[in-house]
């Protein structure tokens, strides 16, 4: 075995000329497309950082708006308390002019009815106190 010039010179020349082929109809092509899916997946992740972001600002509003919201909610219920509070003060303001008023008509009624009654029995009381007496000096006697 010795070495041979012109197996070493086809051999490189083989070797380079693969090379050639290879470039030409294999790395570029394939490179080719790992830049274009490279570009593909960086796109995408822009436009999953875009979604986030905006998916994040439209939970914030939203956040935001349940707070207005709730306040709104909370304000208009302490609204409607005062007015039931303020209805419920003039119904029982109401109610105890009418009971003062009822008490004032029954007092005046109680006070004919009084007079009625003494005047009625104010002259039968001569009578009745001389038969009481007249009773209780003849139980003694």
């Amino acid at each position: 075995m010795s070495i041979q010039p012109s197996v070493i010179v086809w051999t490189v020349i083989c070797f380079l000329l693969l090379m050639i082929i290879l470039k030409n109809l294999l790395f570029t092509p394939v490179l080719k497309v790992l830049d274009s899916r490279k570009e593909k997946i960086d796109a995408a992740d822009k436009k999953l950082r875009d979604i986030e972001s905006i998916t994040a600002e439209n939970e914030r509003r939203l956040a935001a708006e349940k707070e207005r919201a709730e306040a709104e909610k909370i304000a208009q219920a302490k609204e409607k308390v005062q007015q039931i509070q303020s209805r419920g003060k003039k119904e029982i303001e109401n109610a105890r002019r009418k009971c003062l008023s009822d008490i004032e008509e029954y007092r005046k009624g109680m006070t004919g009815e009084y007079d009625k009654i003494v005047y009625s029995v104010a002259p039968k009381m001569e009578t009745a106190a001389a038969i009481f007496a007249k009773n209780i000096i003849s139980d003694r006697i």
